[in-house]
């Protein structure tokens, strides 16, 4: 982090030792003005926090403790998804992060990409280095989230279903066609197919049920009769109009008139 910690005063150490021991390191301005029970001396008790490399601030009102083991350098690597769930409630990890997290790719995004249907200030922040995006979406598209545990913490992050749909949905951020063709090959024999089924009848975008239709059949040689049977009943209630399989590309090319998908770009 590039700073050097300094020695404390008792308040200071009191404080710092409070505050380490809860949350993970986590807190607020509106902790650290109830801690010192005055507004300014909490704003400039921070500022010389930080400076002396104790405190790190995640955004505006909200700081970590820098645990000791990262040493008189400050050097230590912060848990990505802890922070995410941090800088926006509620949230879960998703797109081409929860890719990563599931290990459908050998990429790492140099994005977090945190779904929330809040809607924030920014669109994204940087933290240690670290790139998050926001992304809010309507409440009808805020389900499918699996519950893992990190220090006592709940993260949430898409569960694998919900995570092909969210990058069918919004390709871009799933990294690209190439990534969500890679993400389906592997995540064929992994997925519950019902819940997959259940999930992309109950999502707002038609769109998502003619992407995935057709890369599971194209991709997938041998696909498992439970799930040729869904996709047939997918058949049945496509909606109107011709969608591109990658938006950002060009809208010409081959068409799949079975999936109402304009192929505008190879997946081989």
């Amino acid at each position: 982090m590039g700073k050097y910690i300094t020695e404390l005063g008792p308040k200071e150490a009191e404080f710092i030792s409070l505050f380490a021991s809860k949350n993970n390191g986590f807190f607020n301005i509106e902790n650290a003005i109830s801690f010192w029970k005055n507004k300014q001396k909490a704003y400039d008790l921070l500022w010389r926090l930080r400076k002396k490399g104790w405190i790190e601030r995640i955004e505006k009102g909200k700081y970590l403790v820098i645990p000791l083991e990262a040493g008189p350098q400050r050097q230590w690597s912060a848990d990505t998804f802890m922070i995410a769930a941090e800088l926006v409630n509620p949230s879960a990890i998703a797109y081409w992060t929860a890719i990563r997290h599931w290990n459908w790719t050998e990429q790492i995004p140099r994005i977090i990409y945190v779904q929330t249907t809040k809607r924030k200030s920014a669109k994204g922040c940087e933290v240690f280095g670290v790139h998050y995006e926001f992304v809010t979406v309507d409440e009808r598209k805020f389900f499918g989230n699996a519950k893992e545990w990190k220090n006592g913490k709940a993260i949430f992050i898409t569960d694998k279903e919900k995570t092909l749909i969210d990058c069918a949905d919004d390709v871009e951020r799933a990294g690209g066609i190439e990534e969500l063709v890679k993400a389906i090959k592997l995540a064929a024999k992994e997925i519950s197919w019902q819940k997959l089924d259940e999930y992309i009848n109950n999502f707002p975008n038609g769109a998502v049920k003619k992407r995935l239709g057709y890369l599971f059949e194209t991709l997938i040689k041998n696909l498992p009769e439970e799930a040729e049977i869904i996709l047939e009943s997918w058949q049945k209630y496509l909606s109107a109009g011709i969608v591109p399989l990658q938006p950002v590309r060009k809208k010409s090319g081959k068409i799949s008139t079975r999936w109402r998908v304009i192929i505008n770009v190879s997946i081989e």
